[in-house]
């Protein structure tokens, strides 16, 4: 995909070979958490034929809203699947899980043939248990997102979660459910009879965690966190964790421990902020530091710049030059608009 042979990355080697090229982080952890194994994949399959039986149909999705109402439900509306919307999966569960017992009345109704799953134990722990999975999922794939970014913190991010699905697998081992809420709940609401199926499914949903952990290694692997730690804790490391070999860097390391202003400026700025600072006064520290900060772990501000360019040019503007448009749309600064007015003469005054 990024084409490390004739493509784009290849073509940028040959004109620099000490390029950095980074694989989107985003797009690794939704290649990670993509597969299912068949039994969890046919009841994300059923799960999408219930959603598109009520959301294809004009009457079904006004006869469905008129029930949430009549009963009062959080919601009116399920959502629809969308492969290639990466959060999409979650929140179709999320939804699915709250709307439940409404479904459960619109589908005997309508004596559809998945009405009977939702009486079905096993099928709705594997529901739940997959909602509460792509929520967490989803809630690290928005976690990553942001201008702010570097890739040294959404590394620490992936870390933290490859460690608590270890510590979801021991836990689901000694049948302790508390770190799946949604499952936790439908176990603590039909008691005994539940339990009972979790018992059935849950080599299924062991075998799922594993493949998990297996490739989030696989796309993610652990970082050599000991060579960069100077960059994120400054003042807590020690000169022997800065490499030798870099003229004066150890030297200039010293010097920033002694610096109470930037020591005092850690502590309120972001990491770029003062690295940036630092690097003005100190530029071999600086420098070294920005080798670890500049690449970009994801394409966030890439797809932010083509959403902006969508708004700005539509279809009745095709002609338009969008360059100072999208510089004022992605732009975090706020004009000073009493300061351009005052700059501004108006020859010709109203009548």
């Amino acid at each position: 995909m990024l084409g490390a042979r004739q493509g784009f990355t290849a073509r940028v080697k040959q004109v620099n070979p000490n390029v950095q090229v980074v694989h989107c982080l985003l797009h690794r952890e939704n290649l990670a958490a993509k597969h299912l194994s068949p039994d969890l994949s046919a009841v994300m399959q059923e799960v999408v034929d219930v959603v598109n039986f009520i959301k294809s149909s004009a009457v079904n999705s006004r006869l469905f809203e008129q029930m949430c109402v009549d009963h009062g439900s959080q919601f009116q509306h399920l959502l629809f699947y969308s492969s290639v919307r990466w959060l999409s999966r979650g929140k179709v569960l999320r939804r699915l899980v709250d709307l439940r017992t409404e479904l459960k009345v619109f589908l005997n109704e309508k004596v559809h043939r998945h009405a009977i799953r939702f009486e079905d134990k096993e099928w709705m722990l594997k529901v739940c248990y997959l909602n509460d999975i792509f929520t967490a999922l989803n809630d690290l794939n928005t976690s990553m997102q942001g201008r702010n970014q570097n890739i040294i913190s959404l590394s620490e991010k992936l870390s933290s979660f490859k460690e608590k699905l270890q510590l979801w697998k021991k836990k689901l081992e000694r049948d302790r459910t508390a770190a799946f809420p949604s499952m936790n709940e439908y176990l603590e609401e039909w008691n005994q009879i539940a339990i009972s199926r979790l018992d059935i499914i849950k080599p299924i949903l062991m075998d799922h965690l594993e493949n998990l952990i297996t490739e989030f290694d696989r796309y993610m692997p652990d970082r050599n966190e000991a060579s960069q730690w100077w960059v994120t804790n400054p003042f807590l490391a020690r000169v022997d964790n800065l490499p030798e070999d870099v003229a004066g860097l150890q030297e200039e390391f010293i010097d920033l421990h002694h610096d109470q202003f930037h020591r005092q400026l850690f502590s309120s700025a972001s990491l770029g902020e003062f690295w940036t600072s630092v690097k003005k006064e100190k530029p071999i520290i600086g420098n070294e530091a920005m080798a670890f900060l500049l690449p970009f772990a994801t394409t966030y501000l890439c797809e932010q710049g083509f959403s902006a360019l969508t708004v700005v040019k539509t279809k009745a503007r095709n002609r338009l030059d969008p360059g100072d448009d999208l510089r004022i749309a992605l732009s975090k600064i706020e004009p000073c608009i009493e300061n351009i007015m005052k700059e501004k003469f108006q020859f010709h005054q109203s009548h």
